[in-house]
């Protein structure tokens, strides 16, 4: 395809791939009812556009397969840049939208990968990786879609890391189902989750003992926030996750997990928090409740402000549990909500301060050596 335009794209083809290279122009494939398989490169690669839409017809029901190599043999390819490397690969901004059903068979690497901005809309999306899932290097937007990932990588992430107002996730009023090798949602930057129903399974679960690879729920390297929806988190590492803060409004949490439950500077004023299981259920350099319902069985402290940064895969366990005397700032802060702790080491944990002024805490220790207050 190189001119701009809508292009409807119906039928079989059982060796080749549609490749759109229209400069700035603005194409639009509509697919209605396509099966493509490509076994040396990417089934539909846009290689430049202004903005690429794949539209998918209402009813209809799609297909995008490769094989397990790519030849790179053409001018449009390189494998020094391992270019492309998705089985729906885009070099410009990709829109997939439409009430149909895509289904993607990524044998060689990713499922779909935009090098710019991606946003899902209204569509059905299944993806199956051997390596990541669905990819927007500079954003990854999701709305009102339904979404199911099975793949070795992240499911659902955003990779720049170069500017710091690119690199954010955005995902509501959708249905995801997402089994990753690795994080389950990834944002480089700021992750906004909100209105939907979400199951992700990560890292093979919370009983599972992998590799050391971050293998979170939801994670974000600044700020995430949650703030409605239904989420059922079966995680090997942190379920929630990020390197800044974590700020809870609402929704409701059943949460199983090989380390912390919810780790970052963490605010909770709202939602129901089911932890199951964990190492420590909300953990961080502030941990502040003012509303909400949380029940945390932890291994170690149910609740625990300390000073570590746990921004990898398995970092927690132990870590920011020594004690610094004067001027610390970590502290536990509860005006309100109801928590109740069933903990293996301390119910509440501070290397600062603790300080209650409302709500209700319930504590049961069975650590030895440990207490409901530290």
């Amino acid at each position: 395809i190189t001119e701009g335009g809508i292009y409807a794209v119906s039928g079989t083809l059982d060796n080749g791939r549609i490749i759109v290279n229209a400069g700035s122009a603005d194409v639009t494939v509509a697919l209605s009812g396509a099966s493509i398989v490509c076994s040396y490169g990417s089934p539909l690669y846009i290689y430049q556009a202004g903005t690429a839409t794949v539209h998918l017809m209402e009813g209809t029901e799609n297909t995008l397969t490769d094989g397990e190599s790519y030849t790179f043999s053409d001018s449009l390819s390189s494998a020094a840049d391992e270019e492309p490397n998705a089985c729906l690969y885009s070099k410009a901004d990709l829109v997939i939208e439409g009430a149909g059903a895509l289904a993607v068979e990524a044998n060689y690497n990713n499922g779909i990968t935009s090098k710019d901005s991606l946003e899902i809309y209204d569509s059905a999306v299944t993806v199956d990786a051997a390596n990541h899932g669905v990819n927007g290097k500079d954003s990854n937007t999701i709305d009102s879609a339904i979404l199911t990932v099975t793949c070795g990588g992240d499911a659902v992430r955003s990779t720049n890391d170069s500017d710091e107002t690119l690199g954010w996730v955005s995902v509501l009023n959708s249905t995801l189902t997402l089994t990753a090798g690795e994080d389950g949602i990834q944002a480089e930057t700021s992750a906004v989750v909100s209105a939907g129903t979400y199951a992700i399974t990560s890292g093979g679960g919370s009983t599972a003992t992998g590799d050391d690879v971050s293998s979170k729920g939801i994670k974000a390297g600044t700020d995430l926030t949650l703030s409605s929806g239904v989420y059922t988190l079966d995680c090997s590492d942190d379920a929630i996750h990020a390197n800044g803060n974590v700020t809870i409004t609402g929704g409701s949490y059943t949460i199983s997990t090989g380390d912390d439950a919810a780790h970052g500077e963490l605010m909770v004023s709202g939602g129901a928090l089911d932890i199951q299981a964990s190492y420590e259920g909300l953990e961080g350099g502030t941990v502040t409740v003012s509303g909400g319902d949380i029940t945390a069985v932890s291994s170690d402290d149910g609740l625990n402000a300390a000073g570590g940064n746990d921004g990898s895969g398995f970092g927690g366990h132990g870590m920011g549990n020594t004690f610094t005397p004067g001027g610390n700032s970590s502290a536990i802060t509860i005006t309100g909500g109801t928590i109740q702790v069933l903990a293996g080491g301390d119910g509440l944990d501070s290397n600062g301060s603790i300080e209650m002024t409302g709500g209700t805490v319930v504590v049961c220790s069975t650590g030895g050596g440990d207490g409901a207050l530290d």
